[in-house]
């Protein structure tokens, strides 16, 4: 984490404050899902990349109401969408709400927060999220790399692990 001592905070223009409480009257879901998009937006990037299946989850909604409050964030510009194949990332309409300098906004489109949740994955997930993805060789006391096409001597019955 940044030495700032800023980095947590969210900055909002005082001019939209009157337009937050007509939205959480307008449709408090809407005003929620809006809530959880700017607490995960990218620190530059005012962008999260979420299900519609995750926001249903996180609020209790059903798609169908997490649809429409989609839809109320986008017709009143709180939010815009831009499309990653089939997934969607939602940008925070940076002019209300931004965490860094208003010379970074430009760059909210170009990359965002991903928020998977589990229930949408495979249902070997767990298992496979404990799998190592990679190995990595590591050389342990005792052992002895090989350098080239340096030879080694043939093994004893000591290099045998005869237990």
């Amino acid at each position: 984490m940044p030495n700032s001592a800023n980095y947590n905070f969210i900055q909002l223009g005082r001019g939209y404050l009157r337009h937050m409480r007509a939205l959480a009257r307008k449709s408090p879901l809407a005003h929620e899902m809006l809530y959880y998009l700017i607490e995960h937006m990218g620190r530059t990037t005012n962008a999260v990349v979420v299900s519609y299946a995750t926001l249903g989850e996180v609020t209790g909604a059903s798609r169908a109401s997490v649809g429409r409050a989609i839809k109320i964030l986008k017709d009143d510009n709180w939010v815009d969408t831009v499309k990653i194949g089939s997934a969607t990332a939602y940008c925070v309409n940076a002019r209300a709400f931004w965490q860094s300098g208003r010379n970074q906004k430009k760059y909210a489109i170009f990359s965002a927060t991903v928020i998977a949740s589990e229930s949408e994955q495979e249902s070997s997930y767990p298992e496979k999220a404990k799998e190592k993805l990679t190995y990595i060789p590591v050389v342990e006391d005792g052992e002895r790399m090989l350098v080239g096409n340096e030879k080694l001597d043939p093994p004893d019955q000591t290099d045998l692990d005869l237990d």
